[in-house]
């Protein structure tokens, strides 16, 4: 059983012997929870830094199911073709160094990093923001393959809506609002699911000070661990920084803030369940900002 593995089942055994301190622990939060009033810096102009990451190996074109939800196309070519106008992106793909030969001659042209496969998605991430964290200020995307080949003009509007709102510190296009991995059942974790978050250099900055110096889910191999240490993590970062979490209605196309549990006015749990087109960047249509 690797490190990882051990980590996550020491946490959960930590859960059932201290469940009522857990319990009252985290519902005490949730009610003290007071949204974010801390403003980013004012973007630089350029190309909006772009992350793929491909860390299974699968097909360029395939089809996922989410559990007890829709089946939809994605794959790696969907998504550099959504990524590939260079007057916008700037587009790297990070791979394991595993499955490179699965796409020899197939990826010509694009620039490509092999990493080590140790924290899935958060492998590549991370590796990214090395490659840039000594740049100026910018925005930034983090993807991997598994967003719904849909294909959408998206990128005007989201930038827009970050410049117009400097409290939002990541827009998503997916949410959940529970941490599946705990025994603490009864649970409010919103976060933005991390397929697809656009956020800012100065932004990830901050995070990785919070977290010690590492970027979330560094070096994690177990998925459930990954989960709560990487993607739950991030959000959590970004919300501990001041700043809002925010994500784009897959239905309406309007921007929606994250609230606290009392306030909170979409479905909760996992969004993607609810969805025909689960995993789909949907243009921001009118709102108020």
């Amino acid at each position: 059983m690797r490190l990882a593995s051990i980590q996550f089942h020491l946490i959960l055994l930590t859960e059932i012997i201290c469940y009522p301190y857990f319990l009252f622990l985290h519902w005490y939060k949730v009610f003290h929870y007071t949204p974010g009033k801390k403003k980013r810096e004012i973007e630089c102009s350029g190309k909006v830094r772009t992350c793929i990451h491909e860390w299974g190996g699968y097909p360029l074109v395939r089809t996922k199911t989410i559990k007890h939800g829709a089946t939809f196309t994605c794959g790696l070519y969907g998504q550099i073709e959504r990524f590939a106008d260079k007057s916008k992106f700037d587009l790297t793909v990070t791979m394991s160094e595993k499955c490179l030969w699965n796409y020899e001659g197939q990826l010509d042209n694009i620039h490509i990093v092999e990493v080590d496969n140790d924290g899935m998605d958060f492998s590549g991430y991370e590796t990214f923001y090395k490659l840039i964290e000594n740049e100026e200020n910018c925005y930034v995307i983090l993807s991997n393959s598994s967003v719904n080949s849909i294909q959408q003009d998206f990128i005007s509007g989201y930038v827009e809506y970050m410049d117009k709102n400097l409290d939002v510190g990541a827009l998503g296009i997916s949410y959940c609002t529970k941490m599946i991995q705990t025994f603490i059942r009864p649970n409010f974790y919103p976060h933005i699911q991390s397929f697809f978050i656009l956020t800012t250099l100065q932004v990830l900055k901050e995070i990785v000070c919070l977290n010690g110096g590492q970027f979330p889910g560094k070096g994690i191999n177990n998925k459930r661990l990954l989960i709560r240490n990487g993607e739950i993590r991030l959000s959590q970062l970004i919300m501990k920084a001041g700043y809002h979490l925010a994500v784009v209605n897959p239905l309406t196309g309007i921007p929606f803030k994250f609230s606290d549990y009392r306030h909170w006015s979409w479905p909760k749990g996992d969004i993607r369940q609810l969805l025909k087109h689960p995993n789909c960047i949907v243009p921001i249509k009118d709102y108020k900002s």
